[in-house]
């Protein structure tokens, strides 16, 4: 991504994770008063903004900065980054209307990640699905606020696998469930080069979002030496701008990374049956 270009990051949760947009020179970040801002809290790399007062240490808060230590830890990405802020409105209406009125372009979605050259952001309000709307729309900002170059579809995976409660080791059930079908009717192989020409979510289809995390649970939760994999190739994302393809990477770690992705994908659904 070139220096003056930036990408506004939407997310598609009720259907299929995350949308990336290209907007016209015309759009820009709301102004102060557009937003939530009577109260600040600032926590590690989240300053959460709203019009109603959060504890310091509310269970929601917390939770988001030990993911924060989880992808420091698992991802080997440095522990600390610019900002994420995040912007609480009180009710889904009051966030549907600054959302209609501001970005009317936006598909209505419960919450957004915007990325420009200078500010990452999360928008979303106060509802029964904010904690899986906030693991995902965070992991996004801290991952782009240390890799700023990611590709799309690891960019994707990683928010998919981190948007899963603690404990459940990654397994997005909605994916499971559709290689669980897929698998079975034996219609359907990955293919990680067509992953990475995309650079667009809004071309992504349910399949591609699927692919993109199970890519992600096998590297996270496959055997030890696998787990190295990622951090590395995080690693030399930061390094330079024009990074291997990961195929060619993963292809001398792991010489047939689709077979082994199938047999991870029919553990899991062994285990899961």
């Amino acid at each position: 991504m070139s220096a003056g270009r930036f990408w506004q990051w939407i997310s598609l949760l009720s259907l299929v994770g995350c949308a990336a947009w290209q907007p016209s020179d015309r759009l820009r970040l709301p102004s102060p008063e557009m937003l939530p801002s009577q109260y600040t809290l600032e926590r590690g790399q989240l300053v959460f903004h709203s019009n109603f007062p959060m504890t310091p240490h509310h269970r929601l808060v917390e939770e988001l900065l030990s993911r924060r230590q989880e992808m420091t830890d698992r991802l080997g990405l440095p522990p600390e980054g610019e900002p994420v802020h995040v912007y609480l409105f009180d009710h889904q209406e009051q966030f549907q209307r600054f959302i209609a009125q501001r970005y009317p372009q936006f598909p209505p979605r419960r919450a957004y990640f915007l990325k420009t050259d200078t500010t990452l952001a999360v928008y979303a309000f106060w509802g029964d699905q904010l904690a899986e709307d906030l693991r995902h729309e965070v992991t996004h900002g801290y991952v782009h606020a240390v890799v700023p170059q990611i590709p799309l579809w690891l960019d994707e995976g990683l928010a998919e696998f981190f948007e899963v409660p603690r404990g459940q080791r990654g397994i997005n059930r909605e994916h499971l469930e559709f290689f669980r079908v897929r698998l079975g009717r034996r219609d359907w192989q990955p293919n990680l080069e067509r992953l990475e020409r995309l650079d667009r979510p809004l071309e992504m289809t349910l399949d591609q979002y699927a692919e993109c995390w199970a890519w992600v649970h096998l590297l996270l939760e496959g055997p030890p030496a696998q787990r190295k994999i990622l951090p590395r190739y995080l690693a030399d994302l930061r390094l330079t701008d024009s990074p291997r393809p990961f195929r060619w990477f993963l292809r001398q770690e792991l010489g047939q990374p689709e077979a082994q992705l199938l047999d991870h994908l029919q553990g899991l659904l062994k285990e899961t049956h």
